[in-house]
């Protein structure tokens, strides 16, 4: 670093590599020394870190990556801050790939969620179900209809992974408290309540009247989000707008604590 202030040549990856792995125990002093500063050097780190995220996610959302679940299952594992952000409400992060179904004595039927949140102040929980920018969202026919009154019903896609979700968040009522408590470390959550989220397709990929016929349908169900991936990208392009036009000093730390 003091050389590349001396000479003005770049850091090399090594260098930088060094860098970040001696800043953990020079923050504090910095901190100190010169709290403006350094509180200007976390903001401008995490506004890149969040761009990044949203180059990355918008990379993803077309060529092979649409269609590979296990990467994006991976990517939210990555970057839990973008999970967070289709829910209103405020949510941590629990685990990924967890039990929430107990296996019979032959060691089969357990039930597993992608990913569990939980609600900060309630501690309920929140099964998450990821899917693929490219899942289909409803039928490519039409049910009944002509015109503009045509009506399509969900796609055989969407709606096995909500009946998968509904029976995970059954199974999370009655048998994840015994789970967690068999499970070394595992915080306890409330059970009494459990929703879930479904992220799959995406909304730019239909015509309106697919459109209409998918939100009517979303929006009859019960405790399940159905969020679409181009949706969950455009939350954080607006967060993204949103901090760079106001300063973004109250967002310290949110990106890097997932």
């Amino acid at each position: 670093m003091i050389r590349a202030l001396a000479d003005g040549k770049p850091v090399n990856a090594s260098e930088r590599a060094t860098l970040v792995a001696r800043m953990p125990a020079e923050s504090k002093q910095i901190a100190t020394e010169q709290p403006q500063a350094f509180g200007k050097l976390r903001e401008d780190l995490q506004l890149v870190t969040l761009d990044v995220l949203i180059e990355t996610f918008r990379k993803n959302l077309t060529g092979n990556g649409a269609k590979n679940e296990a990467a994006w299952q991976q990517f939210f594992k990555a970057n839990t801050f973008a999970l967070k952000q289709i829910f209103a409400a405020p949510v941590a992060f629990y685990g990924e790939q967890v039990h929430v179904r107990s296996p019979d004595m032959k060691g089969a039927g357990s039930q597993i969620a992608d990913f569990v949140l939980f609600n900060t102040l309630t501690r309920s929980m929140v099964l998450v179900e990821i899917k693929t920018p490219s899942a289909a969202l409803v039928a490519k026919n039409k049910y009944r209809g002509a015109s503009s009154a045509e009506v399509y019903p969900p796609d055989k896609e969407l709606s096995g992974a909500i009946a998968q979700l509904q029976a995970q968040m059954e199974s999370a009522r009655t048998d994840f408290e015994q789970i967690a408590r068999r499970t070394p470390g595992a915080g306890p959550l409330d059970t009494k309540v459990v929703t879930g989220a479904v992220i799959a397709g995406t909304l730019g990929a239909m015509d309106q009247l697919r459109k209409d016929s998918f939100v009517r349908y979303r929006n009859g169900l019960h405790g399940i989000e159905v969020i679409t991936f181009d949706e969950v990208l455009d939350r954080l392009l607006a967060l993204q707008t949103m901090l760079k036009e106001s300063g973004y000093s109250w967002f310290v730390g949110r990106v890097s604590r997932g």
